[in-house]
């Protein structure tokens, strides 16, 4: 004899899916970002802001980088790379320093990475040419293009990537507030020529 299923059961099932369906989808970007006290991205250093954005600066060309601009606060950078698959990837890296205020010559460090990805694009061109003496005779010509589309963009968010920075910050900090301090001149003395 056959088993019927009660009418209710069908519908119940369908809705405890979907209810379930939705708890399990994954939470957008946004509402995973926590603003937790953290020092991945930030430091304190023992020096005026304009010495550490310097010290920044000399980390980021130890390693390569590019400067694209650079302000007694302010250093943005970037350095290039290029897969095996055909992927470029650009890291872009930027450190803002700011001063505690105190007056005793201490700054704070931020420091992000972005990386982004592109890959290469190609589009095809033709074109004809007709010779109107011969009657419509058509010649292809054709090329391509090659160009690179941004596929992917992501702050880099490994901490060890940052502690390699924040230790290279501090590697050239002393040289950095070296170069800050004012330099008086050679006092010269009577009858040195």
């Amino acid at each position: 004899m056959p088993r019927v299923i009660p009418r209710f059961v069908f519908p119940l099932f369908v809705t405890l899916t979907a209810v379930l369906a939705g708890c399990s989808s994954p939470k957008p970007v946004y509402e995973r970002e926590d603003f937790a006290e953290s020092n991945t991205f930030s430091r304190s250093v023992p020096a005026a802001s304009s010495a550490a954005c310097d010290a920044g600066r000399r980390a980021l060309l130890s390693q390569g980088y590019l400067i694209d601009k650079y302000e007694p606060s302010r250093v943005t950078g970037h350095k290039n790379f290029e897969g095996e698959d055909g992927q470029h990837t650009q890291i872009s890296f930027n450190v803002e320093c700011a001063s505690d205020g105190s007056g005793n010559d201490r700054a704070t460090v931020f420091a992000n990475a972005v990386q982004d990805r592109y890959s290469i694009k190609r589009t095809g061109n033709s074109a004809s040419v007709g010779v109107s003496v011969l009657g419509q005779v058509s010649m292809p010509f054709g090329g391509s293009d090659d160009s690179l589309v941004k596929t992917a963009s992501q702050t880099v968010t490994r901490p060890k990537f940052y502690d390699g920075f924040f230790q290279l910050l501090q590697r050239f900090l002393p040289d950095a507030q070296a170069a800050a301090a004012p330099h008086e001149p050679p006092v010269r003395t009577k009858g040195a020529a």
